[in-house]
């Protein structure tokens, strides 16, 4: 029996690696792409690859391999349109933001849909109802769910894990051009050992980055002192195309030893928001492509390789330290950073104070903390921050709005889990408190971001700082047609309604001749429609349609006309 083990162990990474190397493209367009594997983007690291579509939509997709469909998912956020098929090599591959299913794969969702009532479907079929073969057509390019433009997001996963795996290993030929490194923009140098690293409000300077023949340097020997953290701005173009993405990797070195390493080639869905702890700050603003090179205490994102910790860097007075940095493209290109940093005498700054005014509060990293007064409470588990810090919130009346608004420290820090924030609606008449929601103050207005009551209290599960407030809607949801007008003759295809709401879109339901049919939300348009065709809908008659649609505090609008087709 160890004799057979043995033998599967051996032969089984060159079976892998040998259908790994059989995969075709999903998609027959020259390779360009607007978003690589591990890129850092708002609250998580990119998960696959975004592969452009020329600005259109309605590509064909292929199945890279043998396989068949595992999951099927339609949302009007997130993925939106998503397929996952499993391959006997041990990998599930995912295409998602699709215009359309196509084949089997179209019928089995429509049943579904229809059987359920419902746009928004999640399924796992069985490994027998939808094989697929490879090259098969499973679904057209689109841009459904939270996509920003055209493009075919895909992925490819381990199946029993399904812990996500760099695309670029296993089709080397989407980078087999790329000849060039990746550019390093800025080295930006923060001061840890004051208070600020407390608040985020880190002491900093940036040094342009020079290059000459490929060759990155500072222009002159830099100073510092007392315990300081690197952070590198650094981006690529992958097969020089003119956007800029992430790198595969970074790596610090002190005195030719390894201080910090940063490697982006697999990781659990679990681990997708330790991206923020990694992207670094400029001012106000976090920027995407400047990466910390230090490690934060609530940070155990498994691409992280550290010989030491903690990873910032105590600078000795009159030491000569030499600093280089590596950088790694998705095609192994390589580019290096490198200078020196010398240590000067620490002076004090006179900017460690802070105004203790009885609205700041240390929250520790690793225990749960409650901030609580008769009008609010935040509550912040255990491992919500990466470090521990010093965080404040404050309540401002504002002339504009009917209740007051809790400021809580600032956007630009980001958290690893989500804190709850509760609101007394003891102001609120009981006839009104069913009504009322948390909504965040931002530059375009007011963001929904809960409801949930008990008792006196609404709560909110919030993902992120900055100013909310409470708010109350009792106005139902618009619905402005489109295209078919009341009483009238209908030649198109797809019919059309606007929906409008202050909190946002629950539910949504079409009923045609008074039967349940099929509608398509999406809310980055505000477009509810469906695609009318004989299979559901009789012609050369005059039919009713009924549109019923809820907001996030259930007021309900209805819609009804009859219409030629």
């Amino acid at each position: 029996m160890r004799f057979w083990y043995i033998i599967i162990l051996f032969i089984t990474p060159k079976l892998l690696s040998a259908q790994t190397n059989q995969f075709i493209q999903p998609l027959k367009l020259p390779p360009a792409f607007s978003g690589a594997f591990g890129d850092i983007r708002n609250n998580h690291f990119h998960s696959g690859v975004d592969i452009r579509t020329r600005g259109r939509t309605g590509y064909k997709v292929y199945s890279i391999a043998n396989g068949y469909v595992s999951r099927i998912k339609v949302s009007p956020v997130g993925f939106g349109k998503a397929i996952y098929i499993n391959h006997p090599n041990g990998t599930t591959a995912v295409y998602a933001h699709l215009q359309e299913f196509k084949g089997a794969i179209a019928k089995y969702v429509e049943n579904a849909q229809y059987s359920k009532k419902t746009f928004e479907i999640e399924l796992f079929p069985k490994p027998s109802e939808l094989p697929v073969n490879q090259g098969n057509i499973i679904g057209l390019t689109g841009n459904s769910g939270s996509s920003g433009g055209p493009h075919l997001h895909f992925e490819v996963r381990e199946t029993s894990t399904q812990k996500i795996i760099n695309p670029f290993k296993f089709f080397e030929q989407w980078v087999n051009i790329d000849v060039n490194g990746p550019i390093f923009k800025n080295l930006v140098v923060y001061t840890i050992d004051s208070i600020n690293y407390l608040t985020d409000n880190l002491n900093l300077t940036k040094h342009r980055i020079l290059v000459n023949n490929k060759k990155y340097y500072l222009k002159d020997t830099i100073e510092a002192s007392g315990k300081v953290g690197f952070a590198i701005e650094v981006h690529d173009y992958i097969n020089r195309s003119s956007l800029k993405t992430g790198v595969k990797k970074i790596a610090l070195k002190i005195d030719n030893e390894t201080f910090f390493s940063l490697e982006l080639e697999k990781f659990a869905f679990s681990e997708t928001r330790y991206a923020n702890s990694f992207a670094g700050l400029l001012g106000n603003r976090t920027n995407k492509k400047l990466y910390k090179l230090w490690k934060e205490p609530n940070c155990y994102f498994s691409g992280l390789k550290l010989p030491q910790e903690p990873s910032f860097i105590d600078v000795e007075n009159g030491k000569v330290y030499k600093i280089d940095i590596y950088a790694w493209d998705h095609a192994n290109n390589m580019s290096t950073l490198s200078f020196y940093l010398l240590g000067v005498e620490q002076r004090f700054t006179g900017k460690n104070n802070i105004n203790n005014d009885g609205k700041i509060h240390l929250v520790r990293w690793n225990k749960e903390k409650a901030i609580e007064t008769l009008n609010y409470k935040v509550i912040f588990p255990a491992k919500c921050l990466f470090h521990d810090m010093l965080i404040r919130v404050e309540e401002h009346k504002e002339s504009n709005l009917p209740f007051q608004s809790i400021n809580i420290h600032n956007t630009k820090t980001k958290t690893f889990k989500r804190y709850t924030l509760k609101y007394n609606t003891k102001g609120i008449p009981d006839s009104l408190s069913s009504k009322a929601y948390i909504a965040k103050i931002n530059g375009k207005g007011y963001e929904y971001v809960g409801s949930s009551r008990s008792q006196n209290w609404v709560t909110a599960s919030c993902n992120s700082f900055g100013k909310f407030t409470l708010l109350v809607d009792t106005i139902s949801p618009q619905i402005v047609t489109q295209n078919l007008m009341p009483n009238s003759k209908f030649d198109g295809s797809t019919i059309r309604y606007k929906l409008i709401d202050n909190t946002g879109i629950k539910t949504y339901n079409g009923f045609i001749d008074g039967k349940w049919v099929l509608f398509e939300w999406d809310p980055k348009s505000g477009i509810l429609s469906h695609q009318i065709s004989t299979k559901r809908v009789s012609p050369n008659k005059w039919h009713t349609i009924k549109i019923i649609v809820t907001d996030y505090l259930d007021n309900k609008s209805e819609y009804f006309t009859k219409f030629y087709w």
